[in-house]
């Protein structure tokens, strides 16, 4: 059963990606020349326009962020590159500290930078999920220290119902109604296992250990992040269409509702989000 919360967790991150606009903004996925390599570089992008997303703080709207989006479609696969700017390089996600005092490990406060993708797959979709809709999207989550690694993005769904969900997190709306948001990980393996030590080994160890082989559906979406000179440059790439009930499904000529996210070593609380986007294949 999942933990209520980590499932408060997941939900307070998402349901501020963005604030809804009665007309959102409009990203152009190009066709693409070729394929490109999946390194994190920018140069395999020089002939595509970037798409300028704002970005602001949750809580904190004089603080804000821009991402700059470049998307393509080649053969059967869509491929995003986004860059950002971060001044530090965060690798590590709550690591296991040795506490000579205590003679054990405990947790430190060190957080991973992380970019969430979302894509809209049934219902009325609205990035702000305390809006009352009732939905179903896609989220592309990418980590430095969890994901990064093993070249992924956490692949996830996330529901949002009015309708009671087995393992899922409740809230209420100011109407006084219940809404409901469950947050399943493709194929139900997590890419990462969380590691406890009982003896010293090294002072920090890694808390989160990322799994070398997944079943085929958990690792759909391939990824590559290189920081440098005080920004994230990021490639994704994925299946139009994976097959999977859990992915959604691109097809060229219909655009899909979504939404980005940018965590500089931020806790799920405390982010930068976008507006309700429209991808335009």
């Amino acid at each position: 059963m999942k933990h209520p919360l980590l499932m408060a967790s997941a939900y307070i991150l998402c349901s501020t990606l963005s604030l809804a606009h009665a007309e959102t903004p409009t990203i152009k996925i190009n066709t693409l020349k070729a394929a490109p390599q999946l390194d994190g570089s920018a140069e395999d992008w020089q002939d595509i326009a970037a798409s300028t997303i704002k970005l602001t703080y949750v809580g904190q709207p004089e603080r804000t962020k821009t991402v700059l989006l470049k998307a393509g479609v080649f053969g059967d696969e869509v491929f995003f590159h986004t860059e950002w700017e971060d001044s530090t390089q965060d690798i590590q996600h709550k690591p296991s500290i040795w506490d000579e005092a205590q003679q054990k490990y405990v947790e430190g406060p060190q957080l991973e930078d992380r970019f969430a993708m979302e894509f809209a797959m049934e219902g009325d979709y609205d990035a702000n999920w305390l809006s009352g809709k009732e939905f179903t999207s896609d989220m592309w989550n990418w980590k430095a220290a969890r994901t990064n690694p093993i070249g992924i993005s956490h692949d996830k769904i996330t529901v949002i119902s009015k309708q009671t969900m087995a393992e899922s997190y409740k809230t209420t709306l100011p109407d006084g109604s219940n809404l409901y948001i469950n947050r399943p990980t493709d194929m139900g393996v997590e890419p990462y296992a969380t590691k406890r030590y009982f003896k010293k080994q090294q002072d920090l160890m890694p808390k989160y250990v990322p799994q070398e082989k997944l079943p085929a559906g958990a690792d759909d979406v391939k990824a590559k992040g290189v920081w440098k000179d005080g920004r994230w440059s990021l490639e994704q790439r994925r299946k139009l269409n994976t097959g999977h009930e859990d992915d959604v499904q691109f097809t060229v000529g219909n655009p899909v509702k979504g939404a980005v996210a940018v965590f500089d070593h931020d806790d799920s609380a405390h982010h930068f989000i976008s507006e309700t986007l429209t991808f335009a294949f």
